[in-house]
């Protein structure tokens, strides 16, 4: 299992590419080169020091949607916070990892919904709560929802009634705040859901 993971990532890091020197060496700057467990222990006992971390990865995905290949946003859902949180629940099960390693893998699993292209941020809201979503993955998300069975309208990327009942159904049955909003947890379960 553990062999099978690992050809896995290996696979999603070679989407990722590094530059390096001729030895195949780089330069991993400040809280890159923590542990994840320092990475836990920082949020746990002192989270007014996580901006470092934030900024780390803000940083290294600002980096990747400049130098990966047909990219404009590597995660383009994901908020940093959320980030954080994919982060920390892969460091509690690799304490001795480099952050910098965990953030790669995070963006190497999550490289398959990037936005390749620029697209238009849209606002939702409802009952009074409000979420900035891109248009593409919008219109990525009624498509999953539609093959999950959930949505039956034709996938526009537009937030109307029939995206909003959806999401509210496929939240209801995933034990998931219905919100009724593409929130960060729902576009990640919904991706992520085969």
């Amino acid at each position: 299992m553990k062999t099978t993971l690992f050809l896995f990532i290996t696979l999603l890091f070679s989407n990722l590419t590094y530059a390096s020197d001729s030895e195949g060496r780089f330069a991993i700057r400040n809280a890159g080169m923590n542990t994840c467990q320092n990475f836990i222990e920082t949020k746990q006992r002192s989270p007014e020091k996580m901006g470092l971390y934030f900024g780390w990865i803000d940083g290294y995905i600002s980096a990747a949607n400049q130098y990966t290949e047909k990219t404009y946003d590597l995660i383009p859902w994901g908020n940093t916070l959320f980030l954080a949180t994919l982060i920390e629940n892969h460091c509690k099960n690799n304490p001795k990892e480099r952050f910098y390693v965990a953030v790669n893998k995070l963006a190497s699993a999550m490289i398959q919904d990037r936005l390749t292209e620029q697209s238009e941020l849209i606002k939702t809201s409802y009952k009074g709560k409000k979420s900035y979503i891109y248009k593409r993955v919008l219109k990525d998300l009624q498509t999953k929802l539609g093959t999950l069975g959930f949505y039956k309208a034709k996938a526009d990327g537009s937030y109307g009634p029939s995206t909003r009942e959806a999401l509210i159904n496929y939240q209801k049955q995933n034990g998931l705040a219905q919100s009724g909003l593409p929130d960060q947890l729902t576009i990640y379960k919904i991706l992520r859901s085969k």
